[in-house]
């Protein structure tokens, strides 16, 4: 049987009234209680002094279109990396050392509880203004507004000099790098030079620039060759003539004698005079000059009347045949023609060989250009390849070396301090007001729950209408608690003290939690 708020029907509005006044004292006490402790605690925290100092994102003074940084890093990630640095357990304990903090935290609390307290009281703030980031906060908290203002600054100073230092090292690290890949770039292109030099160097004559070269050579020597070719075949016609001469001429005369044998005809000598004179003027001339037609006309007439007297001579006058062919064979003056001629074909057909072993030779060189030329392009290409990349590099070796001399010089994008930290005049925390406010809601509530878990607990009956409920029957009379004047004032003696005892047991636990969090702030 549940007598309390455990039953299955739902307690009006005035039973709630009625419950919460038989437990006005546990709500009271529990109020006055909390509320106590909390105002002890607000009274009892240390003051907690802020400072700010606002920190100006300068941009880089020299436009970017005249150098552009090598900074690829925005300022909010380069931000969150130097604030991860700064607030490192190694860098805050250089800064407690230097400074002086927390000297009387020290005996009492581990060094990696107060590296942590320091972190929880740095916080820095982002305010960013069309887009981009322009200033930023860092504060500091601290129970001395010197000190707080002091370490503020000195935050702001490490976030300056952290700033400067990441920039020179990425400018630094971009300009090493791009110098390594410069002087790397520049063995191979030197590299390739030479290959293409030493290509060029032995196989000059296969070059691509040599083939007009090449066909001019073969043009002259191909009209060498066939002026050669002409004058054989000229010669050639010259020998040939000179033989059937040789053939068809009379017998020597001696002239200086003027005699003649028997069988010798008088013309002979003016014969071979001619025919002497013929011979010269062919080989000088030509056999269409007029005046080789001319001697060739008299020479002719002058044998037809020796052939003539020969036929009216007797027989015993005739010349065989074959004396006459021996005596034209020892003509000395055909003889040394026709050796000058043999001499002369002897001396064209061994320059032909030589101009036809040239031709070959330029020949050769011509068919092999084409074969020449894809190996050189090919080489080339990878040769402009190479200066192109080099060229680039240097280039931007170039960029980076003035943007890394701009970040030396401070002149790009840096942190300056707009408005440096002082000691604030007002504590920043704690919010005393607003801890006894929330001591005495959270007192409150506390002591209606308490209250209603000891409403829930009590089992007796409290009125008539329970009575009626729990026998099933009506009830017909009540009988009120009746108190004498000396129960009521030992009852107010009682609550008085229950308040009194409350109020000092909350102070006292005020007290020692006041106590244990300045051991630990």
């Amino acid at each position: 049987m549940d007598l309390g708020f455990g039953s299955e029907e739902t307690l009006p509005f005035r039973e709630y009234l009625n419950a919460a006044k038989r437990r006005k004292w546990t709500i009271i006490l529990a109020t006055i209680g909390v509320f106590a402790a909390s105002t002890v605690v607000a009274v009892r925290l240390p003051n907690i002094y802020r400072a700010e100092t606002v920190v100006m994102v300068d941009p880089q003074q020299i436009p970017s279109n005249y150098v552009a940084s090598t900074v690829s890093s925005t300022i909010a990630d380069r931000l969150s990396t130097i604030q991860q640095q700064v607030l490192s357990p190694s860098r805050l304990q250089k800064l407690i050392d230097s400074m002086g903090l927390y000297t009387k935290l020290k005996a009492r609390a581990s060094q990696e509880d107060i590296i942590r307290m320091m972190q929880s009281s740095i916080s820095v703030e982002l305010n960013t203004g069309n887009a981009r980031l322009s200033t930023f906060k860092i504060a500091f908290s601290a129970k001395n507004p010197e000190e707080a203002a002091q370490v503020a600054n000195q935050l702001a100073a490490v976030f300056i000099e952290e700033n400067l230092k990441v920039r020179e090292e990425q400018s630094e690290g971009t300009a090493s790098f791009l110098e390594r890949q410069l002087e790397e770039t520049k063995k191979e292109l030197e590299e390739k030079e030479r290959e293409v030099q030493e290509m060029k160097t032995k196989n000059a004559m296969d070059l691509p620039d040599s083939k007009q070269y090449h066909m001019e050579i073969l043009g002259n020597l191909r009209g060498q060759l066939q002026a050669s070719q002409d004058r054989v075949n000229r010669t050639e016609q010259e020998r040939v003539y000179l033989q059937s001469m040789m053939v068809n001429s009379h017998p020597t005369i001696d002239l200086d004698s003027g005699a003649s044998g028997p069988n010798v005809s008088p013309r002979q000598g003016e014969i071979q005079k001619l025919e002497s004179k013929l011979a010269d003027l062919q080989a000088r001339y030509g056999p269409l000059h007029p005046d080789v037609r001319r001697v060739q006309s008299d020479l002719d007439e002058l044998r037809k009347k020796d052939e003539t007297d020969k036929a009216k001579a007797p027989p015993e006058a005739q010349i065989p045949p074959e004396a006459i062919a021996a005596s034209a064979r020892q003509n000395p003056v055909l003889k040394s023609q026709l050796n000058k001629l043999k001499q002369e074909i002897d001396e064209q057909t061994k320059l032909q060989a030589q101009l036809q072993q040239q031709i070959d030779f330029h020949a050769a060189k011509l068919e092999q250009i084409p074969v020449f030329e894809q190996k050189i392009v090919g080489l080339m290409r990878d040769y402009d390849t190479l200066r192109a990349h080099y060229t680039s590099l240097l280039d931007k070796k170039l960029s980076a070396d003035m943007a890394n001399a701009l970040e030396s010089r401070q002149k790009a994008e840096r942190f300056v301090v707009l408005d440096p930290a002082v000691p604030p005049g007002k504590p920043f925390s704690p919010r005393r007001p607003l801890i006894c406010l929330a001591g005495l809601f959270g007192g409150l509530l506390s002591g209606i729950g308490l209250a209603a878990v000891i409403e829930m607990s009590d089992e007796s009956v409290r009125s008539e209408a329970e009575a009626s409920r729990i026998v099933g029957k009506p009830v017909l009379a009540g009988i009120p608690e009746v108190l004498s004047e000396q129960e009521e004032r030992r009852k107010l003696l009682f609550a008085f003290g229950a308040v009194l005892l409350t109020v000092v047991c909350s102070t006292a636990i005020g007290l020692l939690l006041a106590k244990v969090t300045a051991l630990f702030s």
